[in-house]
């Protein structure tokens, strides 16, 4: 660790390795950057195991270095040795292992590399006696993918669906913030005047004061993007592989649209189609399919056209009538929470006031939250009701623990996105949300 500064690369020390993971993880979600974590070989590297697989579901470009046990000594069953690759395999896109010291930059490159290309954690496990000596060798320069909106012909099918949907949806997914792509997102809704809906745990893919905007599908959403969604004919899923989670019906609302035609747009091919049954699969970049289909909509007549007022009113009535709702859902109505109230209101013998109840207290975080918030949430039952009132104004703002769901993620995810030592991004004002 002594080469560190002197080579340039500052080094933060983590009271444990799963919460170095997990800063690494938010570092590169707010920056767009690799996020780095190396720990001891062993049991320092078990520990990070939970935090790249949280890293793998959110799709952060996390590099974790894995020193083992030296090459004269792999298999004896030294000190702290262990397989670490087998550990890894289910939650990164690349695994390198250091064959020689004369690969060593090779490999090193080749994981930052493919953590950025693929969008997801890599392994660059090392044998501890390659960490010493010199080596002469050429140090590759970074390969960058310059991504495209998608095949012609899947992006002429898309259009030609666009063009005869009468009750068009959009789901603003994760991929819309990592392509940076809230803009061209807009102006493909404001086109067709469809409604926008985020996906399950991306509340911060679309900004939350456009008229269009109408809140997360998934578990605790918005009953106004649930109500909007189901009575879709086309639904265009931007940069989302629509997780199985994220769809299950809610608030006693099976709302997937049965009969709507599908168009996927996703920058992994393996994801399109994959959960559920698509009209059209879009291979590509989210910002620059969105863009290549606004432009095949230019100056043509939508059939959705001659109704983008009625369905500008539908879309404010739905939404005014949830805000309603939250704002009289103060607390939970099922007979166990009702029975639990009125326990609590018979021991409160303080005479501090009364509490609030935790529907009150989010909707009063809601209101409170500046427009640069950034908000981490850990797993729990309070962190999913939350999901029906965080809303956002830009990108990079919302962290959650995603389809991984594990406890011990909100605290060191938000420290990485926002410093003390001021990294990734020094100017934001972040909240932190424990798990119940």
């Amino acid at each position: 660790m002594d080469i560190f500064a002197p080579a340039g690369i500052r080094l933060i020390p983590v009271v444990h390795e799963q919460g170095a993971g997990h800063m690494a993880d938010g570092y590169a979600r707010v920056s767009g950057r690799h996020g780095v974590v190396i720990g001891q070989n062993g049991p320092g590297i078990s520990n990070c195991v939970t935090s790249i697989a949280a890293a793998y579901w959110a799709h952060s470009p996390v590099v974790i270095v894995t020193p083992e046990a030296g090459t004269t000594g792999i298999g004896l069953g030294g000190f702290q040795e262990a397989k670490q690759l087998p550990m890894f395999q289910e939650f990164t896109k690349y695994q390198g292992h250091v064959t020689h010291p004369q690969r060593m930059a090779e490999f090193t490159g080749r994981c930052f590399d493919r953590a950025l290309a693929e969008m997801g954690p890599t392994q660059l496990n090392i044998p501890r006696d390659y960490f010493y000596g010199k080596i002469n060798v050429e140090i590759p320069k970074p390969q960058r993918l310059d991504r495209g909106p998608g095949g012609a012909q899947s992006l002429n099918e898309a259009a030609e669906l666009l063009a005869q949907a009468k009750f068009p949806v959009i789901i603003s997914g994760g991929g819309v913030v990592m392509a940076d792509a809230i803009e061209e997102c807009k102006a493909l809704a404001e086109r067709l005047g469809a409604p926008v809906v985020n996906s399950y745990l991306h509340n911060d893919s679309f900004p939350a004061s456009h008229p269009l905007w109408c809140g997360p599908l998934g578990y605790q959403g918005s009953k106004a993007a649930m109500k909007l969604i189901s009575r879709a004919d086309v639904v265009i899923a931007l940069g989302s592989r629509l997780g199985p989670f994220g769809t299950l019906p809610q608030h006693g609302m099976d709302y997937w649209p049965k009969n709507a035609k599908i168009i996927q747009i996703d920058a992994d091919h393996k994801m399109l189609g994959l959960v559920k049954k698509i009209s059209v699969g879009i291979c590509g970049d989210a910002k620059a399919a969105a863009i290549a289909l606004t432009q095949r909509l230019a100056g043509r007549t939508l059939a959705c056209d001659s109704s983008r007022d009625a369905r500008a009113t539908e879309i404010a009535s739905e939404k005014a009538a949830w805000e309603k709702e939250l704002d009289e859902w103060t607390h939970e109505r099922d007979p166990y929470s009702l029975d639990m109230i009125e326990e609590q209101k018979n021991e409160r013998t303080f005479n501090g006031g009364t509490y609030l109840h935790p529907r009150q207290v989010l909707r009063e975080l809601e209101k409170a939250m500046p427009a640069d918030v950034m908000v981490s949430t850990d797993i729990g039952n309070i962190n999913s009701v939350a999901n029906s009132y965080l809303r956002f104004e830009k990108p990079r703002s919302f962290f959650a623990a995603m389809s991984w769901g594990n406890c011990g993620y909100a605290f060191p995810t938000i420290i990485g996105a926002k410093s003390p030592r001021r990294i990734a991004r020094p100017c934001r004002t972040p909240v932190t949300a424990p798990g119940a």
